[in-house]
């Protein structure tokens, strides 16, 4: 049964799963069909049909499997000669093709039935915005990686927001070997008349087909279709009648296809839930797993078997040898790189495997995930300038540590705008406080618009350090971590003799670990607004001379990282300290106009978190923006 389109904004991602699979059918290269016994991954009894809610910006989810065409049977015997797609010369791929489904619906799909971010995973691109044009190339970079020839891209029809992101898609491919199908999504949730099929195809003919970008084969343009489990012959003869342009029609399979009277040039299967489906000679799919938000894996991932299913496709000989999926991240099927299977080659471990065409060898390497349970040195996630009743951006950073395991370290002005209890209670609790248990907080300038930061370490309670003067350390994993308090007209200063620094010098002998982190509020150098703080030159001798490896500070509303340097901002490769500024918890951003000396990276439009990982001898950073936003910031270094 058809499913209706619920609302113009919000189209159901109904069939985001709609899985119907049909009996095998096995095609020799002369178009003889013949039925098979079907297999487990095509038992018509293993209907999968899912109702998730709201898929964001008129997009949803449908997906596709390729076809062959080493003859091609005749859509329509008794039309008349349908009008040529007209490329001649725009090149076409040869058989097989190994393709893989796409999804161009981020950032709106990060946010579903009222969850963010709607995965289960960690995008190693962070929550992206496909608006981009660098993340899609990247994309395609990484499916080219992959030895993925073609990407077949959901579409929902003329106008709708999948169909505005084409030409994005199409340009991004200019002047590489990869190629761009799209999928018909419509006939999923409805059936469209003969006319308005005619349509869409003209449209597409006209629209995309003459870029050399999009994917033909014998010169004619790939249109994959969608079906649901209701679909029969009357979807064959509608299509039959409906190509007037020539297309290359590939339909989804559904029970008694073999036996219609209309046959396309292909039939494919889209079963995420198995971990390989074989059409005989037309498509061979292999899936990575299936675990969709708010329900247990009904495909739990395997490398091994990833492999071994990698090396059958290839020995299918199929014409398509199709991967479900690239990025359908609600469902958990992609194979595009996450932190929970980040690798070496920086595509992750399931692209190293088509990279490899599944040979028995391994990049995998575990990263810093909620999942991973192989990583075992400890994690910081950092941010400061954070709550504010009236700003957004805190309540998407709170949904990022939602998902991510560690320490989370506050780098001050928690609590806007003057760090009352109140506004602890009322704006940060309710965001950031969900971490509260594991948050090892520091104080900013903020927190002292309260006499004495009252509301903070009234809020914080021991997690702050003895109020009287707020700075406090502590050990984790190999880590010696020290919070230091840099409103110093607040605690009898900062300088020579002062308390505080007199205390760090103890702190410091006292704990002599190979590697040491320092963070606080205000940074000693810094291109934002509020810029460079001289007055904590003294401390930052302090940690110079006992070898400090990483500063962490807030303060300005903005991300920016420092090569290591000296107290005087001199480059020092050697002894030098490492600042990061991360003023990105949720405040309004600011502008950096000019950057200063020995400033690396910098970034002044994304909220998000840093992560840590403090290896015994040196560490990784990662910022992960919030969704919709695709900077970031990643490396490594050693301990002095």
């Amino acid at each position: 049964m058809k499913n209706k389109i619920m609302s113009p904004w919000y189209l159901p991602v109904i069939l985001l799963s709609m899985v119907l699979i049909g009996g095998a059918v096995i095609k020799n290269r002369t178009n003889t069909l013949m039925t098979s016994t079907p297999t487990a991954a095509s038992n018509l009894d293993a209907v999968i049909v899912d109702h998730p809610n709201n898929t964001p910006g008129g997009l949803v989810v449908a997906q596709p499997t390729i076809t062959d065409e080493s003859s091609t049977p005749n859509l329509n015997p008794s039309a008349t000669a349908p009008q040529s797609s007209g490329s001649i010369g725009i090149q076409s791929l040869s058989l097989p093709i190994r393709a893989a489904f796409f999804y161009p619906w981020f950032p709106e799909a990060w946010t579903q039935q009222g969850i963010y971010p709607y995965t289960n995973y960690h995008p190693t691109l962070g929550y992206y915005d496909q608006s981009d044009p660098d993340i899609i190339r990247q994309q395609i970079n990484a499916m080219q990686y992959g030895h993925i020839q073609a990407g077949i891209a959901s579409w929902w029809g003329q106008g709708s927001s999948t169909d505005n992101r084409m030409n994005l898609l199409l340009s991004a491919a200019a002047d590489t070997s990869f190629k761009w199908s799209i999928y018909y999504e419509p006939e999923g949730i409805s059936n469209p008349d003969v006319s308005a099929l005619t349509a869409d195809l003209v449209y597409l003919r006209d629209q995309y087909s003459h870029n050399p970008a999009y994917l033909r084969i014998n010169d004619r343009f790939v249109v994959f279709v969608y079906a649901d489990p209701g679909d029969g012959c009357e979807m064959a003869d509608r299509w039959a009648q409906a190509n007037t342009v020539d297309a290359y029609i590939v339909l989804k399979v559904f029970p008694g296809y073999q036996d219609c009277p209309s046959q396309p040039d292909g039939w494919h299967q889209y079963a995420p839930a198995n971990a390989t489906d074989s059409q005989g000679l037309y498509s061979y799919t292999i899936s990575p797993g299936f675990w969709k938000v708010g329900e247990t894996p009904r495909l739990e991932r395997n490398l091994s078997n990833w492999r071994q299913n990698v090396r059958d496709m290839i020995a299918s000989d199929a014409d398509f040898q199709l991967i479900t999926t690239f990025n359908e991240w609600g469902e958990g099927t992609a194979v595009e790189s996450a932190d929970e299977w980040a690798s070496n080659s920086g595509y992750g471990a399931y692209l190293d495997a088509l990279h490899d065409d599944g040979s028995t060898y391994q990049f995998f390497i575990p990263a810093i995930s909620k999942a991973s349970t192989v990583q075992t040195d400890p994690v910081i996630i950092a941010a400061g300038d954070i709550a504010s009743c009236g700003s957004p951006g805190d309540e998407q950073t709170a949904a990022l540590l939602d998902h991510l395991t560690g320490t989370v370290i506050t780098l001050g002005d928690n609590a806007y705008e003057s760090g009352t209890i109140d506004e602890f209670n009322k704006c940060y609790d309710v965001t950031w406080g969900r971490q509260k248990e594991r948050t090892y907080p520091s104080v900013g300038n903020h927190e002292y618009k309260t006499p004495a930061a009252e509301g903070y370490f009234s809020y914080f309670g021991a997690a702050a350090g003895d109020p009287q003067v707020g700075y406090y350390s502590y050990d984790l994993g190999e880590w010696h971590i020290v919070v230091l308090n840099a409103n110093c007209s607040e605690i009898g200063g900062c300088g020579e003799g002062s308390p505080q620094l007199q205390w760090l010098q103890s702190d410091l002998a006292s704990h002599p670990a190979l590697c040491t982190l320092a963070y606080w509020h205000q940074p000693r150098f810094s291109s934002g607004a509020h810029g460079s703080e001289t007055e904590l030159v003294p401390i930052w001798q302090t940690l110079y001379n006992a070898h400090v490896e990483l500063v962490l500070n807030g303060h300005d509303h903005d991300y920016e990282r420092f090569a290591a340097q000296d107290p005087m901002g001199t480059a020092d490769s050697i002894n030098g300290i490492r600042e990061i500024v991360v003023g990105t918890g949720g405040k309004d951003l600011r502008s950096i106009d000019n950057t200063i000396s020995n400033s690396e990276v910098h970034n002044d439009n994304t909220w998000g978190v840093l992560t840590v990982t403090l290896h015994p001898t040196g560490y990784d950073w990662r910022f992960i923006p919030v969704a919709g936003r695709s900077f970031t910031d990643t490396g490594s270094d050693t301990c002095h």
